[in-house]
């Protein structure tokens, strides 16, 4: 499955490395950036049924990115609310959060979800470190990949290797709309990504309490499994205050 999936990311100089020798790659605000793909028959098989519809990878990222370079992302977050609303009891109003703005919108998704977990209270954070251990992946797959991303566009990334698009994890089109504004608000880069999850490292972090509170909610809107180790969304609005990665994961 590593060999698949570098031969389709050869058009963007990829190299296949030993998993064992490899670490999280923190790298230096404005340097070359690279991501690190922990491959698997998922994202082969992702990538197989993009490439059906596209002469090539390169041609798939090109259109998609022209894509995002359009979207607004207010309706990235309405779409992703539109999504999880289809499957609840208020599925009713799944057409009625495309004209909601941003307090609304949150507001409905917020709806969906009980007390304390809502709770907005900045409150300190006792977790310094949400990083999974990724020595711990290197025992199911030897070979792992280190893809060179485009600079100023690392955003592009989940094109690049696209993966989710199923269950609760947004498509590759949407990730990447939410890669980009985070990229250009808080300088946030792809680094890590497998079948069910994605890391960034965000070499700026929000100044002030109600910043940190909306970056939080929009995490909680793309991943609600961000706040599977805190007890509340204010708790992990202090977390984003005084860590510079974040963690994605869908079950």
């Amino acid at each position: 499955m590593s060999s698949e999936i570098l031969d389709y990311l050869q058009p963007y100089n990829a190299l296949s490395i030993e998993a064992k020798n490899s670490f999280l790659p923190i790298q230096a605000q404005g340097s070359p950036y690279s991501l690190l793909i922990i491959p698997d028959d998922n994202i082969a098989e992702i990538m197989e049924d993009t490439l059906d519809e596209y002469d090539s990878l390169t041609d798939y990222v090109d259109q998609q990115s022209a894509q995002v370079e359009q979207m607004n992302v207010l309706d990235t977050f309405r779409t992703l609310v539109s999504h999880q609303l289809l499957y609840t009891d208020i599925s009713d109003q799944s057409e009625q959060v495309q004209s909601m703005d941003w307090a609304s919108l949150y507001h409905t998704y917020s709806s969906l979800w009980e007390m304390p977990l809502i709770d907005e209270s900045l409150i300190p954070s006792k977790i310094t470190s949400l990083l999974p251990d990724l020595q711990a992946k290197s025992e199911h797959t030897k070979e792992w990949i280190q893809l060179p991303l485009p600079v100023g566009k690392e955003y592009t990334a989940p094109l690049m290797v696209p993966m989710g698009g199923f269950n609760e994890c947004p498509a590759p089109l949407l990730q990447a709309s939410l890669f980009q504004y985070w990229q250009t608000k808080y300088k946030a880069i792809p680094i890590v990504v497998d079948e069910s999850m994605w890391i960034l490292q965000a070499h700026s972090r929000p100044q002030t309490d109600q910043e940190a509170l909306q970056l939080a909610q929009e995490h909680f809107i793309f991943c609600s499994y961000v706040l599977e180790s805190f007890d509340s969304i204010g708790e992990y609005a202090s977390y984003l205050q005084q860590q510079e990665f974040w963690y994605f994961w869908w079950d």
